[in-house]
């Protein structure tokens, strides 16, 4: 009988998320992590619309989400002291199967804990779903709008930020403020 089971077929399984999960890099160099997963029935527009309502939801800043080619710029926002940095997700799709792959870019001398980027990460992709169920969540996810709280500083260190922003790329200035709220403190003149 043991014979026999050299005969069955192999069935391949998808590796989990968490076992994708890689990191590289060095807090000098900048830290990079990123993460894949494999859901059958997922296209690459149906992943990207789920992915923009699901980082919306948690708060992420959407720049550029292009569900027809598969990909979506994000940001992790700033926070106080804590510059944003970003996150590319590309979707591909093969044999009736979607990949959904996210690396996450830190700048140099920002640190984030491997376990932390791995399970915020994971808990993302793992929130895809294929088939009907999928779509219909794309369709949703695609008229999300970030749920982030309204940061709060004051007058000067958001017009320093904005004129540092607007030195690195100037185009993504409308990208990066748009539907974002501000508390905004200080002396009016």
């Amino acid at each position: 009988m043991v014979g026999a089971a050299l005969f069955l077929p192999s069935v391949a399984q998808a590796a989990t998320c968490e076992e994708t999960f890689a990191k590289s890099g060095s807090i000098l160099s900048g830290m990079r992590f990123t993460a894949s997963i494999t859901v059958p029935d997922l296209t690459p527009a149906s992943a990207i619309g789920q992915m923009r309502g699901i980082v919306a939801g948690k708060g992420y800043d959407v720049i550029v989400a292009e569900p027809e080619d598969g990909s979506m710029l994000i940001e992790q926002p700033q926070t106080g002291k804590a510059r944003a940095f970003p996150i590319t997700i590309t979707a591909t799709t093969t044999g009736g199967r979607g990949t959904v792959q996210m690396e996450a870019k830190l700048r140099g001398g920002q640190t984030v804990p491997s376990e932390a980027a791995k399970t915020e990460m994971c808990e993302m992709l793992g929130g895809l779903k294929g088939g009907k169920a999928g779509l219909a969540a794309a369709s949703a996810g695609m008229k999300a709008v970030s749920t982030a709280p309204a940061l709060e500083m004051d007058a000067l260190s958001l017009s320093q930020q904005i004129s540092k922003d607007t030195e690195r790329n100037a185009a993504a200035i409308p990208l990066r403020y748009q539907n974002k709220s501000f508390l905004i403190k200080g002396m009016v003149g």
